[in-house]
C-alpha cells in the first residue's frame, strides 16, 4: 500500500492524477516485472522508489501529450514495457503495439500484461527497419512513442516510417539531446516530419529531467525509408 500511496503522491508533483484502482495496477506490474527479473534482466533498477520515479512516472510524462484517448499506439524498443504498459493502464480506450526485438522481454512483458488484464496491449517480435515496410504496419498509427536510446536522427528513421500522416512521434531524450538537434531535424524531414515542440519533462527529483521532442507526420515517408540497420547506423541521414 505504500508503495501505491507513494505513487499517487509523486504524481500530484508533477501534475499527474493517478486513480488508486490505476495506480494498484501500475505497482503490480512493478512488482511482476522485479520477480521476473531476478531470472531474466529486464532492467538494471530494482529499488521500488527508483523504479516508481525512472519507469513508471517518467513513462508516465508523455500523458499530457496525448490529447486524443482512443488512437493506435506503437512502444518503439519497449525492453521491459516502457513506456507503453504504464501509458496503457492510464490509457485504456487506446490500443497499444509494444515492439522490441528481444523475444525473451516480450514474452515476460506480454505475460504480466495478459494476467493483469490488459486487453489493450499486443506485443510485436521484429526490427523496426523491416517491420517498417510491411502495409499492416507501416503509416498505421496514430502515435509512436520511445524511450529506445539512439540519435535523433537514427531513431526517427525507425519511427516515422510507422506514423499516420497526420500523427506523431514523441521522442524522450536525455538533457544532451541539443547536440542532436541538427541531423535530427534535417533526417526528419527526409522521413515527412517536422519538430513543433521541445518541452522539458521534470520528475519530483529536481535532478533528474529530461525533454520529449514532439515530430508531426505531415507526409509520407520515402518508400526507400527506413534502410536496413547497417546503413542507418553507418550512413545517417543528414
Amino acid at each position: 500500500m505504500q508503495a501505491i500511496e507513494n505513487l499517487i503522491e509523486s504524481g500530484q508533483k508533477i501534475g499527474l492524477s493517478i486513480s488508486q484502482e490505476k495506480a494498484s495496477k501500475l505497482i503490480a506490474y512493478m512488482d511482476a516485472l522485479l520477480k521476473k527479473n531476478e531470472s531474466i534482466n529486464l532492467t538494471r533498477i530494482t529499488d521500488e522508489e527508483e523504479f516508481i520515479l525512472l519507469h513508471l512516472l517518467d513513462s508516465l510524462t508523455l500523458l499530457p501529450f496525448i490529447q486524443n484517448r482512443s488512437i493506435k499506439i506503437l512502444d518503439l524498443g519497449t525492453g521491459g514495457g516502457f513506456p507503453g504498459i504504464p501509458l496503457a493502464i492510464m490509457l485504456p480506450e487506446s490500443q497499444f503495439v509494444l515492439l522490441d526485438s528481444t523475444r525473451k522481454k516480450l514474452n515476460v512483458v506480454n505475460d504480466i500484461a495478459q494476467s493483469l488484464g490488459l486487453e489493450n496491449v499486443q506485443v510485436l517480435h521484429g526490427r523496426a527497419e523491416e517491420l517498417g515496410h510491411e502495409s499492416i504496419y507501416r503509416q498505421q498509427f496514430d502515435l509512436v512513442v520511445s524511450r529506445a536510446v539512439a540519435n535523433l536522427n537514427s531513431l526517427s528513421e525507425y519511427a516515422l516510417p510507422f506514423v499516420k500522416v497526420g500523427g506523431r512521434f514523441l521522442s524522450m531524450k536525455g538533457k544532451e539531446y541539443e547536440s542532436e538537434l541538427a541531423s535530427g531535424k534535417k533526417a526528419i524531414k527526409k522521413l515527412g516530419g517536422q519538430i513543433i515542440a521541445i518541452e522539458n519533462a521534470i520528475l519530483p527529483q529536481n535532478d533528474y529531467e529530461h525533454v520529449i521532442i514532439v515530430v508531426e507526420k505531415l507526409g509520407p515517408t520515402p518508400e526507400k525509408l527506413p534502410r536496413n540497420s547497417g546503413k542507418i547506423k553507418k550512413e545517417p541521414l543528414k
